[in-house]
């Protein structure tokens, strides 16, 4: 089996992960993009590996489901497929039936296809089903990307059809319809942890990423928890799966390979400069659920225990305003930043330090730096702000500054912390990166332009880091 940090299969990109655990494995059905269609060893449609640690994974079996995201369910000695098609400009729903009782052997029952119906939801959108049983109703809810009826624009919403049989299905109300997206609420998943239910959904519009809403067992209204945009935009449409006693999130963290778009700069060649395309790698959280029921992204314990050999840590280079006892780098002077350059940084690793800010407007790790400090990958916590902050090198000169007409490339939000600790994880695999912080919030990023240089610390104001750790893998 093949063992990826961020699993991503060669010659194509991880696109929408549709997981599920069945008998005691993780059952890992996505939709693969290839890089070059027209090459003669290029299966379309859906694929399937599986997984019991979610780090190795079996060799994929291609399952010639075409279409876009879907969902799986197991019903009277049958398995049903449900996914999505697009033909002619229109959005419709598809049903497959296993008679096998395989996973890879699906029959197309091409009389079940159906759409929206016009009046509670509109023939735009109509896409991503998610189908779930509900005991107590004896009924089928399938939960769907949808647009609703109504006279403005903002009509994204997670659409609801039910049915007895999953072959007919009725037209209900919105699940949820917030009137805030210009576009379907794309892969919507339900689930519930302990007293609380989830809806979780990823919108291209607004904000571009992955959202969630709860709702407390026996009551009907969702609520926003304080950081309901999951990781970052470099995370996209995520669904989860789980054994019963933990629950995982899978998504995808786009690469910047293709011109997709066609927004690429004509004149920059730096390929951080380039737009997201659609698909990349595999990107896993373990979901944890706080005391208020909000949901917290940790890094797969798995994936941590991949690295076992410490790197020794090395001061290269410091400017003026370090403290440095043991293990313990303090930065000592307010309103003033102060950088500390280390040992080289593997292609593949684990970074873990804790930060304890005192003063520090921002303080964090620069990945991929130089010996003049001067250009590299930023990753920083800003307190007041109460966010986790990437930013590239593109940032440290003119020309990045006249690029963006914005100040921020990629945040997530952070919770304050009494006692000013912050446990700063990184995992890094190639270009592709992943931060945690506090095991509560989660940030994906990518890095192109800059390799084989070193790992630096910096702190704008006096903050302390302790336990700064390296890990290859053994």
């Amino acid at each position: 089996m093949r063992e990826q940090i961020f699993y991503q299969a060669q010659g194509a990109r991880t696109g929408d992960v549709i997981p599920k655990y069945i008998d005691g494995k993780y059952q890992l059905f996505y939709l693969k993009g290839w890089k070059d269609p027209g090459d003669p060893g290029a299966v379309r449609g859906w694929h399937r590996m599986e997984s019991t640690d979610l780090l190795h994974m079996s060799e994929e079996t291609p399952i010639h489901v075409e279409g876009g995201t879907g969902d799986l369910i197991y019903r009277e000695g049958h398995w049903h497929l449900f996914a999505c098609i697009f033909p002619d400009g229109k959005q419709l729903i598809t049903h497959y039936i296993s008679r096998d009782g395989s996973l890879d052997s699906w029959e197309y029952i091409e009389e079940d296809t159906f759409g929206p119906d016009g009046v509670i939801y509109d023939y735009s959108d109509w896409r991503d089903p998610r189908v779930v049983y509900r005991e107590e109703l004896g009924e089928f809810w399938m939960f769907l990307a949808a647009r609703a009826k109504d006279r403005h624009s903002q009509t994204g919403c997670v659409g609801l059809c039910v049915s007895k049989d999953l072959r007919k299905w009725e037209y209900r109300q919105p699940v949820y319809y917030p009137e805030r997206f210009n576009g379907a609420c794309e892969c919507p998943d339900v689930f519930r942890m302990g007293d609380w239910y989830y809806l979780i959904f990823s919108s291209y519009t607004n904000l571009f990423g992955n959202y969630y809403v709860k709702c407390r067992a026996g009551e009907d209204q969702w609520q926003i928890p304080f950081n309901h945009r999951m990781d970052s935009r470099a995370f996209y449409a995520a669904k989860t799966a789980g054994n019963g006693e933990e629950r995982y999130l899978f998504g995808w963290n786009p690469t910047k390979e293709e011109n997709l778009f066609g927004f690429w700069p004509d004149r920059l060649e730096a390929r951080d400069y380039r737009t997201w395309d659609w698909g990349g790698s595999m990107v896993i959280h373990q979901l944890r659920q706080g005391p208020d029921g909000d949901l917290m992204l940790a890094m797969p314990e798995a994936k941590k225990e991949v690295f076992q050999d410490t790197v020794e840590n090395r001061i290269l280079f410091h400017t003026d305003g370090w403290e440095i006892r043991g293990d313990k780098f303090r930065a000592t002077r307010s309103a003033c930043q102060q950088m500390l350059l280390m040992q080289a940084l593997p292609e593949r690793c684990y970074l873990k330090t804790e930060i304890r800010i005192e003063d520090a407007r921002q303080a964090g790790v620069i990945l991929q730096v130089d010996e003049t400090m001067k250009e590299g990958y930023y990753l920083y916590l800003e307190p007041e702000r109460k966010r986790l902050v990437f930013r590239s090198w593109l940032r440290m000169s003119e020309d990045g500054g006249k690029t963006f007409p914005y100040d921020v490339e990629l945040e997530t939000p952070v919770r304050e912390v009494e006692n000013g600790m912050y446990c700063l994880e990184v995992l890094l695999e190639g270009s592709a990166a992943t931060a945690y912080v506090n095991g509560e919030a989660a940030l994906s990023f990518r890095m192109y332009d800059y390799t084989g240089r070193k790992l630096g610390l910096f702190a704008l104001g006096k903050a302390e880091f302790e336990g700064v750790e390296m890990r290859m893998k053994r």
